[in-house]
């Protein structure tokens, strides 16, 4: 499984170099960084950067990008597709998709790191 990011993704991450990335679709991080109650599924989904080696354990798995591993968690895999791309549209949103499809016309990108 792959994301890859178009050249306005990775302009839009490129200080998260130093981070630990999340892709994010039920609401598992809040925005101090930490794990959090909550609850949506599939069609909400945030890329979080936040503090190197506080990735939380039930992210337990990675997702391959041409920028830097995505911590992701196992069992939402069946929402994704092997070969995706996040890209930026004409009204500047992000959108997740797979091949003719959106997956999420609404990516958020967010920086959880606490300085």
């Amino acid at each position: 499984m792959k994301i890859t990011f178009d050249d306005k993704i990775l302009a839009k991450v490129a200080d998260f170099s130093d981070a630990d990335l999340v892709l994010d679709f039920d609401n598992t991080i809040g925005e101090n960084g930490r794990p959090v109650e909550g609850c949506s599924i599939g069609t909400n989904y945030r890329l979080i950067a936040i503090n190197k080696g506080t990735v939380p354990e039930s992210f337990d798995t990675v997702i391959d990008s041409n920028f830097a591993p995505l911590h992701f968690k196992k069992y939402g895999q069946m929402f994704l597709t092997k070969d995706m791309t996040l890209s930026e549209d004409s009204v500047r949103r992000v959108q997740l998709k797979e091949s003719g499809e959106v997956i999420d016309s609404n990516v958020q990108i967010l920086d959880y790191r606490q300085v």
